[in-house]
């Protein structure tokens, strides 16, 4: 049966680089495809990424797919593309070696053939299939063409319930949920065994995702309340963190830390000690400024109505935003230290 065709996705000449599927999910925002990047662009600063059309976006890079896929918070899958839907002798090895599937997403109205796309290429494989744990999946998104990808989908159980804010002994109305938490994180560039501070931490979320990401969290809050509490979380989860200190953000006993992410307080449900959050962000832009080296990367969650001035420190790469509810939009800016 004939099959449609991948494009052809520019920056493949170098003979290092693979190209790499991912399949966004469905959020209407810009962070699925933002944190695709900045994963993709942490391993290989020299990639090429192409957003194909909606939800599928693909980089030629040397980064490893599957490192990817076992971090990543926005993206239903992530895998290597299979050029042109043809599965050459090293995959067939690989997919007959262990259990595999073949998965459909289809991105617009569903067609009729997508069954016998599935049967075309089972019987193309032969070996074992596996419905439920497959080793391997042979990923096909139906979108304006048809693409085509090898991937890992055990790698992306990220186990959000488990961690979600209710699930937690200390539970606190502003907590960020898991997902967002690992966006954020992933957007700073934090790598394995370097230091992620949230100087807002409140309960914990993002250092949780942080931990789970290999890094090491260090977190501060004003609020004597919270830090016993983040500690609370840490400890009900095993997780071995710097640890967590009262302070405010202008007077840090922190020297230096790889990368920030973190989520300014406002409204009702966060203490503010008397300052607007105006104020709150300059003292963080000013205290970030100390702590992160050249090319480093601080990411805030703030609400739209307080923008990011101006500074000689810092500048903006990304802002993306989260429509909450008609009283609040929350805008994510990505800032690098210069």
């Amino acid at each position: 049966m004939p099959r449609s065709r991948s494009p052809h996705i520019s920056g493949q000449s170098q003979s290092k680089k693979r190209r790499i599927l991912f399949l966004l999910s469905g959020e209407n925002t810009t962070i699925p495809a933002a944190e695709a990047s900045a994963l993709v662009r942490m391993r290989d600063r020299s990639a090429e990424v192409e957003v194909a059309e909606g939800r599928v976006l693909i980089a030629s890079s040397e980064a490893d797919p599957d490192s990817i896929a076992g971090r990543i918070a926005f993206s239903r899958r992530v895998g290597s593309v299979i050029p042109d839907g043809r599965l050459d002798n090293d995959q067939l090895r690989s997919l007959r070696e262990g259990t595999y599937r073949v998965n459909v997403f289809e991105l617009g109205e569903k067609r009729g053939d997508s069954g016998e796309l599935i049967a075309d290429l089972a019987g193309e494989i032969g070996g074992r299939v596996s419905l439920r744990d497959p080793d391997h999946e042979v990923t096909v998104i139906r979108g304006a063409r048809d693409y085509f990808a090898l991937s890992r989908p055990s790698l992306m159980r990220q186990d959000w319930v488990i961690r979600r804010p209710r699930a937690r002994p200390f539970f606190h109305p502003a907590a960020i949920f898991p997902k967002l938490s690992r966006a954020l994180v992933n957007l700073s560039r934090v790598d394995q065994g370097e230091v992620f501070h949230d100087p807002f931490c409140g309960t914990g979320s993002l250092l949780l995702e942080a931990y789970e990401l290999g890094a090491t969290p260090l977190g501060a809050d004003r609020d004597s309340r919270m830090v016993k509490g983040a500690l609370r979380n840490m400890a009900s989860f095993r997780q071995d963190w710097l640890g967590v200190i009262r302070a405010e953000i202008a007077r840090t006993p922190v020297v230096a830390v790889d990368g920030m992410a973190t989520d300014i307080p406002y409204g009702r449900a966060s203490s503010t000690s008397g300052s607007n959050t105006s104020e709150i962000m300059d003292r963080l832009l000013r205290t970030a400024a100390g702590l992160l080296r050249e090319g480093r990367r601080l990411v805030v969650m703030h609400p739209d109505t307080v923008g990011v001035r101006g500074s000689g420190d810092f500048e903006q790469e990304e802002e993306h935003h989260l429509y909450i509810h008609s009283k609040l939009t929350r805008t994510i800016s990505v800032l690098r230290r210069v």
